[in-house]
């Protein structure tokens, strides 16, 4: 009996949720169905400007005299 209720708990919460999306996206999936994807078509923003700039040059590497460097 517990177990009956927990199964239509569930199929109602999947079918709540099928609902929604439907609802939501509904058009779109007409629309994927028809052959026509919505991603496809452009989509009006604005412009993007990338801007490079040059890289920074590394610090110098400063050698240690020899009797420093065998003790590191």
């Amino acid at each position: 009996m517990f177990a009956t209720a927990v199964t239509l708990a569930l199929f109602g919460f999947v079918l709540t949720m099928v609902v929604d999306v439907i609802r939501r996206d509904g058009r779109k999936i007409l629309a994927a169905f028809e052959g026509r994807s919505w991603a496809s078509s452009p989509t009006s923003g604005r412009p993007v400007t990338i801007r490079f700039s040059q890289p920074r040059r590394a610090a110098e590497q400063v050698r240690g005299r020899p009797a420093l460097r065998a003790a590191a």
